[in-house]
């Protein structure tokens, strides 16, 4: 029942105030700053969906002309929070999946669809974010 504005603001402040309480250095992200989310130094674009009636999100507004590191979608479900997370060059090479157009004639905003098994059990965040940096 929430505006697509508010929903990412939700889910980016909790994100914020998850990954906070597993010890994380979380900062930054507010509607003025170029990103999302700084996480232990290192910048994230952030994107919240609900679950849709044919079991998949679509995250939308994802550009690639924006200063980030790595994209966080961020899943809601009636009952569990799904994510993954993609380093912005995945991104751009459709590792993410396919980003289609926001609106026909522009190349600025994409939305990036994913079903519900596309996406890991919120619990695997942390140890998910501290495998990709030991690799990174």
């Amino acid at each position: 029942m929430l505006g697509n504005t508010n929903r990412g603001e939700i889910g980016e402040e909790f994100v914020r105030r998850y990954l906070r309480t597993f010890n994380f250095d979380v900062g930054n992200g507010n509607r003025t700053s170029r990103t999302d989310l700084q996480v232990n130094g290192r910048a994230f674009e952030v994107k919240t969906a609900s679950l849709g009636a044919k079991g998949t999100f679509q995250f939308n507004h994802v550009r690639l002309d924006r200063e980030y590191e790595y994209l966080l979608c961020l899943g809601i479900c009636p009952n569990e929070l799904r994510f993954n997370i993609w380093r912005k060059g995945e991104v751009a090479e459709g590792k993410a999946g396919k980003l289609v157009r926001m609106a026909e004639g522009q190349a600025v905003t994409y939305k990036i669809s994913k079903k519900l098994d596309d996406l890991l059990n919120i619990d695997c965040l942390p140890a998910t974010l501290r495998t990709l940096w030991s690799i990174a």
